[in-house]
């Protein structure tokens, strides 16, 4: 009879301490947006348009021909 080698047991994991620590709070604050309500901005593909809303980082356009489109402030730039 071969007798194969013994297998190598994993290590065990040091005990997990159940006592939860101090929690920080943070609050996150979303950063002011670099575009107003009524800006006129520049999309690459869509063209000219006007801000109407604005959400976080999203920015609700109305672009010229009526189609309304929501996108990301940093896919835009402003016109002057």
């Amino acid at each position: 009879m071969v007798r194969s080698k013994p297998r190598a047991q994993p290590k065990k994991k040091p005990p997990v301490d159940d006592k939860a620590g101090p929690i920080e709070e943070t609050l996150t604050v979303a950063p002011a947006s670099l575009f107003s309500i009524g800006d006129t901005v520049h999309h690459p593909m869509f063209g000219d348009g006007t801000v109407k809303s604005i959400n976080e980082d999203k920015l609700t356009i109305t672009f010229d021909g009526n189609a309304t489109k929501v996108i990301r402030e940093d896919f835009v730039t402003r016109k002057k």
